[in-house]
């Protein structure tokens, strides 16, 4: 008898505890709905996640505060606190990136100034530009840059592995920190990692300041795994700046064993747009290492005088040959425009986004990309997963007469986007806007042309992850040669390239349909 009073109490205690987990767990799901009606971006999705917090909570509770959130908490508290130590620092930063908000920042007669005044960011002249077209000429431009620095080297990329590329790479700032030039490198969390604990201890013992871009900072951002440091930037002494698609490995110079011929773009910029790209590396750092940067050259363009210039080895206009390879061209577009002490005419603007933007500037760069355009916008990314905004700004140009293209990869990187992808060929299509899909290796690069005016060229996918969940770079400029030199390329790109969504294309087998019904369902993820 005492046996079976005791087992009816294992099981009295056993039933109270599931209850009261079970309980918790309603309460938690109640409790987030709560949440998810008041700070989920669509209400589409927040009828989603309502019904999927109280239909099946174990399973929803924890993939909602992983997945749903779209802001970034923290990161402008940590740039705020900073700055509140290093008061001019803060707005040296404020002064590259961001002009009055809400405020009418340029006489927007141009498309430059159109897009920069959307985004509230500043437009500044005297930089000279080189188009890195493919892995070769980015990575002899990187490390020129590198052995170019004198006194400081700020780099930031989204993967890098630990490979033959990657273990240049770190011999290389190694010996310039043994040098005496203070590096600093930020990676991202989730990008790196595959990357081993040993590649990124021996490049502390060589002397160089690395850190990892935390997203899960603090207690209250735990669950904040879902956003990424999507951004790849490299300055020298503030003075030059490399960014672009690449990050560091094999597979972008396309020597990576088994895989095919990778295609993507970056740009070398010389002269004062440079401390705007290290405005932003700033303010990660700030996120990442809750310091300062004390040797860093904040001279306003107005500081900076001809002798400066022509003292600087940098602001040197540079040679560079093209080369064949393999039959494909990759090459670095010489520099555009004179040996002066001003460089060229074209004027730069720095596009920074992210999710601790209080507008979806990401989105709204797009948007006036597009309603920027008179003759043509044509646009290559890797993932076309666009949001609603970015799609209705593409048809009202398409109505307009506007040359709408893209460029997307015929090869896959990620099996969700790429299915996703085929759902917008056919809802751009019946807007009569071509979708061309590159054959000629896996296309990489994110470029945007607008007319003969304006080419941005960095990290900023067309998907939701990169408007909304990633931290992003672009670089815009009207200079004529840069804006020029991308027109031929991307010229190049669309006669390697087939016309994925023409009206007379065969219709795709069955089981590639149904993959891509449901990949659609989760391209607000995507």
């Amino acid at each position: 008898m005492q046996i079976f009073w005791e087992y009816l109490l294992d099981q009295w205690r056993f039933v109270t505890l599931a209850s009261a987990f079970v309980l918790l767990i309603e309460g938690l799901a109640i409790l987030s709905v709560f949440h998810a009606l008041k700070h989920v971006r669509t209400s589409q999705a927040a009828v989603a996640w309502t019904t999927g917090l109280l239909t099946l909570p174990f399973v929803s509770l924890p993939l909602y505060w992983v997945f749903a959130r779209h802001r970034f908490e923290g990161y402008r508290e940590a740039v705020r606190e900073v700055g509140q130590r290093h008061e001019q620092s803060m707005s040296a930063v404020q002064r590259e990136l961001m002009t009055e908000r809400f405020a009418r920042s340029a006489q927007k007669r141009t498309a430059l100034e159109y897009v920069a005044d959307i985004l509230d960011t500043p437009v500044g002249g005297g930089n000279q530009f080189q188009l890195l077209v493919d892995g070769e000429a980015f990575f002899d431009a990187v490390f020129e840059t590198i052995e170019s620095a004198e006194r400081y080297l700020y780099l930031s990329f989204f993967i890098i592995r630990d490979d033959e590329l990657g273990n240049r790479f770190a011999d290389a700032l190694i010996r310039r920190a043994s040098e005496g030039v203070q590096v600093r490198l930020l990676y991202d969390e989730v990008g790196c990692l595959q990357l081993s604990g040993a590649y990124l201890e021996r490049l502390r013992c060589g002397g160089v300041d690395v850190r990892a871009f935390d997203t899960r900072q603090g207690w209250v951002n735990r669950f904040q795994i879902n956003f990424r440091n999507h951004r790849k930037l490299i300055v020298a002494d503030g003075g030059d700046a490399v960014l672009g698609g690449l990050n560091i490995g094999n597979e972008y110079l396309g020597t990576a064993a088994g895989l095919p011929r990778w295609r993507d773009t970056g740009v070398l910029m010389k002269g004062p747009g440079a401390r705007k790209v290290q405005a932003v590396f700033a303010s990660d750092y700030y996120w990442a290492a809750r310091q300062d940067l004390p040797e860093a050259d904040w001279r306003s363009e107005a500081d900076v005088s001809c002798e400066d210039q022509g003292s600087h080895e940098s602001n040197r206009p540079l040679q560079m040959d093209q080369q064949a390879a393999g039959g494909h061209t990759e090459e670095a577009i010489p520099l555009s425009g004179s040996s002066g002490c001003r460089g060229s005419e074209g004027q730069v603007a720095i596009c920074s986004t992210g999710p601790a933007d209080l507008r979806p500037r990401a989105t709204m760069m797009y948007v006036a990309a597009a309603a920027a355009a008179r003759k043509r916008i044509w646009i290559s990314t890797p993932y076309l997963v666009p949001d609603e905004p970015s799609q209705v700004a593409l048809h009202m140009a398409k109505a307009r007469g506007v040359d709408v293209r893209l460029l997307i990869p015929s090869e896959a990187d990620h099996w969700g986007v790429y299915l996703a992808g085929f759902y917008y060929e056919e809802i751009l299509a019946e807007a009569g806007i071509p979708v061309y899909r590159y054959s000629d290796g896996f296309m990489h690069q994110k470029c945007v042309l607008i007319d003969d005016d304006l080419v941005l060229i960095g990290s900023t996918n067309l998907d939701n992850r990169s408007l909304y969940l990633n931290f992003e770079l672009m670089l815009a400029s009207d200079d004529p040669k840069l804006v020029n030199n991308a027109a031929e390329m991307l010229q190049r790109d669309f006669i390697t390239a087939t016309h994925s969504n023409a009206p007379d294309k065969p219709i795709r087998p069955w089981l590639a349909r149904v993959g891509t019904a449901v990949a659609r369902l989760f391209s607000p993820l995507l």
